[in-house]
């Protein structure tokens, strides 16, 4: 019996693939485009690594196998869309599994034509007569790339001055608009990580450590049906919060410090990024409630705020206006709101911005000014929203109260016609944050400690 591809698509999501294709080749209209598959992954000893396929790459052709080559000719008439794959060859299938192989890729994947790799060089030169203008990726490090750029240059196309454009600039713009699978993907991607980060809550004591809680997070994304984390887990317990992209993972998580949890998974490669933060002994300090509330208060007045026609910039002065704001009231900020905002000294406290796109990628693609002007958002734009407060421990002219308090609050947010769609379930009042920390039984527990 022949084993199954890994690769297995619904007819919607071949209907969606070619949907994105035709938008695809409206855009590059006369052109030819080439999109490569990303390198293999290679561990230190070369041995292969666990392989995430190039998310330009998979967007177009939903091909999770490497090294392959899209190539798009709108203007041919009769194979529009190309893929080229590697043949079966069953000493490869013994060692990495089963391979798509040329005669069902087409069936599979739905392209107007399949061939073997071999023969790309060959192909090539008799397309570019059907194109004005070449779209490919030139950066060296890319899979083909000594291969490609020969024939490229060399083309008559070439000689008789035809541009060479980005590919990538082409997709990137299709990708910011999420379709209906990609805001299913989405919603799964959140719901999982949602389990997974309240799971991490129930499971916490203080005298835990960080990497114990990041076991437990892992485990039910994995469990749950996740291929992969979305990106690193940042799991910070106290004044390791106030550092942005703390990655270590390795302290004791004392009594009366707030954890800090940034983590997401993938669902069909589309990944959530939720970060929440709760006092691990089950109840905030008055300290460390004020401040919760003020960073909780700031991030659902932002995501009321978003509709189609608003700004990202706009979103995240109105943020950074309620956090300083905030921090005045508290005396952390001992001057007027004007001079605060005039001066920026909210932004000791909140170094970064409130959000960037989500999608295939945590920090997804997509251009957030075009000619240098500002877009707006848009239905099908995911973005997220994530303001924070960090009072470094040796923060001058900060009460000590306040030192080594680190928060921040993250949703995944969809623009819609009609203004936003929150996709993160996961709690995060005060109440529900209290309610659920750890509450899980010592049985579970039990099989993350020595």
């Amino acid at each position: 019996m022949k084993p199954e591809s890994r690769i297995q698509l619904s007819a919607a999501h071949r209907e969606v693939l070619q949907r994105r294709r035709s938008a695809f080749m409206d855009a590059i209209s006369n052109g030819i485009a080439f999109l490569p598959s990303a390198k293999p992954n290679l561990g230190p000893a070369g041995d292969r690594a666990t392989f995430r396929q190039d998310s330009d790459f998979l967007y177009l052709t939903g091909c999770q196998e490497t090294p392959s080559l899209a190539v798009f000719i709108p203007q041919h008439p009769q194979h529009r869309t190309v893929l080229f794959v590697r043949e079966r060859d069953s000493f490869s299938e013994l060692w990495n599994g089963p391979m798509l192989g040329v005669a069902d890729a087409r069936d599979t994947l739905g392209f107007d034509l399949v061939l073997p790799l071999s023969e790309f060089e060959k192909k090539i030169p008799e397309w570019m007569a059907f194109a004005d203008t070449i779209y490919w990726d030139t950066s060296p490090e890319q899979e083909f790339y000594e291969q490609l750029r020969p024939l490229l240059q060399g083309s008559r196309l070439r000689r008789n001055g035809a541009e060479i454009l980005n590919v990538r600039d082409v997709v990137h713009e299709l990708r910011l608009f999420k379709d209906e699978l990609e805001i299913e993907s989405l919603r799964v991607a959140n719901a999982i990580a949602s389990r997974a980060h309240e799971m991490a809550m129930r499971f916490v004591q203080p005298g835990d450590y960080e990497y114990q809680v990041q076991a437990v997070l892992e485990a039910v994304m994995r469990g749950a049906g996740s291929t992969q984390l979305g990106y690193p887990s940042i799991v910070a317990g106290g004044a390791n919060a106030c550092c942005l992209h703390y990655n270590l993972n390795s302290c004791q998580i004392a009594q009366g410090e707030l954890l800090l949890i940034d983590a997401g998974c993938e669902w069909s490669f589309y990944t959530a990024d939720i970060t929440r933060t709760f006092p691990v002994s089950g109840r905030f300090s008055s300290e460390q409630k004020e401040l919760y509330e003020l960073v909780l208060l700031s991030q659902q007045k932002s995501i009321e705020s978003i509709r189609p026609g608003a700004k990202l910039s706009e979103l995240n002065d109105f943020a950074g206006r309620i956090l300083a704001d905030g921090l005045i009231q508290l005396g952390i900020l001992q001057c007027s709101l004007d001079e605060a905002l005039e001066k920026k000294k909210h932004k000791d406290f909140f170094p970064h911005s409130l959000g960037h796109w989500l999608g295939l990628d945590v920090h997804d693609v997509g251009r957030y000014r075009i000619k240098n002007i500002e877009r707006t958002l848009e239905p099908g734009m995911c973005v997220t929203i994530e303001p924070g407060l960090y009072v470094q421990p040796s923060q001058a002219n900060v009460d000590a109260r306040w030192h080594g308090i680190g928060i921040r609050i993250e949703d995944n947010i969809l623009v819609t016609a009609q203004g936003s769609v929150n996709l993160t379930p996961c709690v995060k009042g005060v109440d529900e944050l209290q309610s659920i920390v750890g509450t899980c039984s010592q049985e579970i527990r039990g099989l993350f400690r020595p």
